[in-house]
């Protein structure tokens, strides 16, 4: 019997080690969690929700060794991983932009289909259980000085969301094991932005969102913008930060028209009209015609327009202005919210270093790595899970496949 070891029990351990389970008898297969409970972090994902996987994924949704990660995505589809789900009794329901939820609507779900499945399989979940050193031992592994072991997968995640056991172990084991490690940095996070209006807290607009770094773009998308105390959050903001955090010393802006898919002379032409109509109305009032008040305010002083003014005193050049800067409002990013903050990691172990068919590694044979230990990362909206699920079910079979006398469909 061949002993594998899963560091970590999250999504890409659980999958790996119910893979292998499930194909055959001869490995005993034992997951390491430090944490309490297993698959914690699972459960914040999706809002609550657990935003399994994209139906409408594909390798550009990836950042990183996004071509390393290409195989085994291809290899364990979204349907797959849909098919996967609903082997273990789990359905699921596809919604917007092609994200997929179980049709419970909970991830507490999810989690305990894998715990009952692992269960099933005889897969062992050691709790409390912090693998902090692995030593190469006999052609085997030797863990925390006492727990041998002939295979290891290294799934402990990165260093996003702390607190749900994440914290940056799986890059310590394998920089400790020769590995390459792509600086870590928080992605899918907040934006912190200098000078910036605190009334603006609690402000959620549509918005087509610009990143520019050194005045040029980088990555544009449209959807809800959150404006905080700090700066600046929501899903649009979440997807960009990643290019903040891998470049701190570059300087950044984000410009955002906070009226979607409308110009400048747009905005103008609609507010001169209002303003020929209603004379009376006063400057705050013609500002709300169109946008959140609290923005409004913040971008009618920005234009250096008083809120309690006339319609009347405004004149076109000042109209244009105020159409200027609601559809271009700039403002300088100083960096990101923490991994305290953030949902996922850039940076990892070098994928150049592992094999993109089986997830083992190049340099100690019989080590393997999978989902955010490794230098890929995703956007919102259930890629980086689908990632941990092909990930680790790629790996899992490639362990089968190789040491397996006998497996089991």
């Amino acid at each position: 019997m061949k002993r594998v070891a899963i560091i970590g029990g999250g999504a890409s351990g659980f999958a790996a080690a119910i893979t292998i389970a499930r194909k055959s008898k001869d490995f005993t297969v034992t997951i390491y969690e430090k944490l309490q409970k297993p698959l914690k972090k699972l459960l914040a994902t999706g809002n609550g929700r657990c935003n399994l996987t994209n139906i409408e994924l594909s390798p550009a949704d990836y950042f990183g060794d996004r071509a390393f990660a290409a195989t085994a995505l291809a290899r364990f589809s979204p349907q797959e991983n849909i098919a996967f789900f609903r082997e273990m009794g789990l359905l699921c329901k596809t919604e917007a932009m092609g994200r997929v939820y179980p049709l419970s609507g909970q991830a507490s779900a999810v989690r305990e289909i894998l715990c009952a499945e692992a269960q099933k399989c005889g897969v062992q979940i050691c709790t409390d259980c912090a693998i902090t050193n692995i030593q190469t031992q006999n052609g085997g592994f030797l863990l925390n000085g006492e727990i041998p072991a002939d295979i290891v997968l290294i799934c402990a995640g990165g260093s996003a969301a702390p607190k749900h056991g994440t914290d940056g172990g799986a890059y310590r084991l394998l920089d400790a094991l020769g590995h390459t490690i792509i600086p870590p940095a928080p992605a899918l996070t907040a934006l912190e932005c200098a000078d910036f209006p605190k009334s603006l807290k609690g402000v959620r607009q549509v918005c087509d969102v610009t990143l520019l770094k050194n005045g040029k773009t980088v990555y544009a998308i449209t959807g809800e913008v959150q404006f905080t105390e700090y700066g600046l959050s929501g899903i649009p903001i979440m997807q960009l930060s990643r290019f903040v955090a891998t470049e701190p010393n570059e300087k950044f802006s984000v410009k955002l028209n906070c009226l979607s898919g409308m110009t400048a002379p747009d905005v103008a032409a609609f507010l001169q009209t209002t303003v020929t109509e209603n004379p009376q109305k006063t400057a705050e009032t013609l500002a709300q015609g169109i946008l959140p008040q609290a923005l409004g305010n913040a971008l009618l002083l920005r234009c250096g327009i008083r809120k309690d003014e006339p319609c009347a005193s405004l004149t076109k050049h000042r109209l244009a202005r105020f159409s200027e800067e609601s559809t271009a409002f700039t403002v300088y990013v100083t960096g990101v919210r923490d991994f305290d903050f953030a949902q996922v990691t850039a940076g990892g172990a070098d994928c150049r270093e592992f094999d993109d068919e089986t997830m083992q590694s190049k340099r100690i044979k019989n080590l393997y790595a999978c989902g955010e230990a490794l230098n890929v990362d995703g956007g919102c909206g259930g890629y980086n899970l689908q990632w941990a699920w092909s990930s680790g079910r790629a790996a899992g079979e490639s362990i089968v496949k190789e040491f397996s006398s006998d497996t089991h469909s």
